[in-house]
């Protein structure tokens, strides 16, 4: 699918310590991502990447974050390059969740759109063996021998054969556990009824009854929510953040979990100073070391910016969709996922878009469009590829679902991060075609005619696929 991009907080060329973290990724995605592999000790990376011990380490540690790579001590230690995992990506999601409020009936309009979506395709793509599996699920949830009932939704998704939808099913349901306390245990006669639910919707996928699969996930994941919104405290917000027992809960993140907490608790006031180096390491009682550690967590997930010098101090930050982007598009890279298996899930989710769009268009709506689409006419040459997908977005800001907006984002980011002329293609872009199909997308839905819309959106999106590698 193309290079990775550079991590946010190296984007900025704020800290070194970041730039050396995404050479090290960068060198490890060139090494094709090796399980297991040394990729080199202390002292020769050190050598390598020319910098100090205390830089180094800052770097590798941001390395840890994204769960590219991890240090083993001793003999025969260094380096060690680590089995891909959605944690870093589940945390940035959570973050930004966080920071724009999202409610947890947006995640699920999310979840049923694609776990709808995984259901039908399962129920026409599974083998003999796959029906095995998914009854052998079904006997252990039973047996009481699985805890985590959200492994007969991943077992699902992985039967489609497609990994970008696996990963989308997998975050999108580790994201509904962030809106319950820590701690929070389903009671029995709960257990019971999401194990019935679930052997239904597998019978309907053996039967390869699409259609009922759809229906029986739409039904098991609107009850979900509705216990959800049931046992949930006043507020129906996310409760907090994973807290990272599973990756060693290191000091470090400890303190960048703890100041997180602190922002969010004071709402998030972009651009106050939380404190300087000194007050801070006195407030958290930790040392220089340890703080700067989790300031470089923070600064990656874009919560907060340590500014230095006088008057400086550690800032609120505004976070964006980048660090969700780059760590999909990490995850995306170490699973060889192609262009085909992100643009089907992209389709399901612009045509939920759509009925978005539909339900919430107002006279701010069609304004929003009809500037976007001026804005492509006008845009020059040069920087159409960012503003020719400007469309989509706006769609989806209109949608009103703040999960569906941002996995509408990612996707297009990962589009345009991998756009390229198709071989025996001209090498300009299609930006003339674009503008007229656009326009045409545009007039379906200021005349509310979602069919329409839906239509060419489709072949929009198909059209489209052949320009990414």
């Amino acid at each position: 699918m193309g290079s990775l991009r550079a991590t946010p907080a190296s984007r900025s060329g704020s800290k070194l310590a970041a730039a050396v973290a995404d050479r090290m990724v960068r060198d490890i995605a060139t090494l094709g991502f090796p399980e297991g592999m040394v990729v080199g000790s202390e002292p020769e990376l050190l050598e390598r990447y020319g910098v100090s011990r205390a830089v180094f380490r800052e770097a590798v540690r941001l390395v840890e974050h994204q769960q590219v790579a991890r240090m083993r001590r001793g003999p025969g230690g260094g380096l060690v390059v680590t089995a891909p995992s959605v944690d870093s990506v589940t945390d940035a999601v959570a973050v930004y969740l966080y920071f724009v409020g999202a409610e947890i009936d947006e995640v699920f309009d999310a979840r049923c759109v694609l776990e709808e979506m995984a259901a039908e395709l399962a129920s026409g793509r599974l083998d003999v063996s796959d029906a095995a599996s998914l009854r052998a699920v079904i006997r252990h949830e039973r047996d009481h021998t699985i805890f985590d009932h959200r492994e007969l939704h991943r077992h699902i998704a992985a039967i489609t054969k497609n990994p970008a939808l696996e990963l989308f099913v997998d975050l999108l349901s580790r994201a509904t556990l962030l809106y319950l306390p820590r701690g929070t245990r389903l009671a029995p006669q709960t257990l019971g009824a999401s194990t019935r639910a679930h052997a239904a919707i597998v019978d309907a996928i053996v039967a390869s009854d699409g259609d009922l699969a759809r229906k029986r996930m739409h039904k098991h994941l609107v009850a979900e929510a509705q216990y959800l919104r049931k046992h949930r405290p006043s507020r129906r917000r996310l409760a907090e953040l994973p807290d990272g027992a599973d990756r060693g809960n290191k000091l470090a993140e400890q303190t960048a979990r703890e100041i997180f907490r602190a922002v969010t608790e004071a709402g998030w006031p972009v651009g106050e100073t939380l404190g300087s180096e000194a007050e801070l390491m006195e407030r958290y009682d930790v040392s220089r070391a340890v703080l700067r550690e989790a300031v470089r967590v923070l600064e990656h997930h874009q919560v907060a910016q340590m500014r230095r010098g006088p008057g400086g101090g550690l800032i609120v930050a505004r976070p964006g969709i980048e660090a969700v982007t780059d760590g999909v598009a990490l995850h995306v890279e170490r699973r060889g996922i192609r262009p085909d298996q992100l643009f089907e899930v992209r389709t399901a989710i612009e045509m939920a878009v759509l009925d978005g769009v539909m339900q919430h268009l107002d006279d701010a709506g069609v304004s929003m469009i009809l500037e976007a689409l001026d804005n492509e006419r006008s845009a020059p040459r040069e920087e159409f590829p960012i503003v020719g997908h400007d469309l989509h977005t706006v769609f989806a800001k209109i949608a009103s679902n703040r999960v569906l907006e941002l996995l509408t984002s990612v996707l297009v980011r990962l589009t345009r991060i991998h756009n390229v002329a198709p071989p025996g293609a001209r090498q300009q872009r299609p930006s003339q075609d674009v503008v007229r199909v656009h326009r045409r997308i545009a007039e379906a839905v200021l005349a509310r005619d979602i069919d329409l819309a839906r239509s060419r959106m489709r072949r929009h999106l198909d059209a489209l696929m052949r320009w990414v590698r």
